[in-house]
């Protein structure tokens, strides 16, 4: 079954009946960007029941010869391509749709496990800060080194390791430490920057709610990461792993007096507070590249599963009002139009309105 899709570059909104296949549309997107569904990581449910593969293909505007074109397989062959030419990873793809997710699972960001909060970091550190990607590589690298000499040790049991071996723990360690270092740096930099931008974009949701990022770099904050691993050797033998640095760090959003947001605020509000994070990020992706001639068109591409979930009327306006100023290119879901504002009252270019019914789509 194949479907085609001409969207407006602003806001189209996806409707029908559940499991008609408007939340599969999304995540046609998601796959082509990063290589995954937002939903799973597994391929088979991804794939028609009838096919053997995937193919999703798109056009880039601004961009006149050729596309981008994934195909994966129930077997895991992937084949990515860019404007004709075969991608070994998905950085070049990722830089030219970069884009955000706001469902109900995305309430996980703030309420979750630390792992996807560093995640949402690091994306935007991908896309705002150029040498990120390079630390990030060169840090991954060390610590798996370690981590393999760390288990080797680990398995030699009582039997004395010599100064040969030592000597290669430490060689890594300072690689790691070096990188590790310039990470945390980077996101604290970062957050510095966003945190005014948030602030701002929460005012237009939730007015007069004051915030502090408690930042965690994930190493002990009186030493530095170099003593911090060399301090942790022996645990980190125990446990056959490193145990200290940026891939151990965090943040959370907290107010003033009233502790963590995840424990204080509403559903509504989490994702409220959701929603401006993802927006506030995405105004400064956008203020980054918009200074760079030859990514002027930049912007995020936002994917919004059911926002009538968890938030009123007057709430939903509001967040569509700033998606609607960003400029952005939006794909929206509802079971009915009606679910959501009338766009057109919202946005400045004519929407595009979609219905989906039995895993085919059409203008409406």
């Amino acid at each position: 079954m194949s479907v085609d899709l001409s969207p407006s570059p602003g806001f189209n909104l996806i409707f029908g009946k559940n499991g008609s296949g408007k939340t599969s549309l999304l995540e046609s997107i998601h796959v082509l960007s990063v290589g995954r569904s937002f939903r799973t990581h597994k391929i088979a449910p991804l794939v028609n029941t009838e096919e053997s593969e995937l193919l999703v293909f798109s056009n880039i505007a601004g961009f006149e010869h050729g596309g981008i074109g994934l195909t994966k397989s129930r077997q895991g062959r992937t084949e990515l391509r860019a404007f004709g030419e075969n991608q070994k990873n998905w950085q070049h793809v990722a830089e030219l749709l970069p884009l955000q997710v706001i469902n109900t699972d995305s309430l996980a960001l703030l309420e979750g496990p630390a792992k996807g909060r560093r995640r949402f970091l690091d994306w935007a550190m991908f896309h705002v800060e150029h040498s990120f990607l390079s630390s990030w590589r060169a840090y991954r690298r060390a610590v798996t080194q370690r981590n393999a000499l760390l288990r080797q040790i680990k398995e030699a049991g009582d039997r004395p390791y010599g100064r040969e071996f030592l000597s290669q723990i430490e060689i890594w360690e300072k690689e790691a430490a070096s990188h590790g270092e310039a990470i945390h740096f980077g996101r604290n930099e970062f957050l510095e920057t966003l945190r005014p931008v948030l602030l701002e974009t929460l005012e237009n949701l939730m007015p007069g709610f004051q915030l502090d990022f408690d930042y965690k770099r994930g190493w002990e904050d009186e030493i530095g990461l170099l003593e911090a691993m060399s301090v942790s050797r022996a645990r980190d033998i125990r446990y056959g792993m490193t145990m200290s640095g940026p891939h151990r760090g965090d943040f959370t959003l907290t107010m003033p007096g009233r502790g963590k947001v995840s424990e204080v605020f509403s559903r509504g509000q989490l994702k409220l507070m959701v929603c401006s994070l993802k927006l506030a990020v995405g105004r400064l992706l956008y203020r980054t590249h918009s200074t760079d001639e030859l990514r002027q068109s930049d912007n995020c591409i936002y994917l919004v599963d059911d926002l009538a979930a968890e938030l009123d009327r007057e709430n939903q306006r509001k967040v569509l009002s700033l998606l609607a100023a960003t400029g952005a290119q939006c794909f929206l879901t509802a079971i009915d139009p009606a679910d959501l504002p009338d766009f057109r009252q919202i946005c400045s270019s004519e929407p595009g309105k979609f219905h989906v019914e039995h895993g085919k789509i059409h203008p409406a």
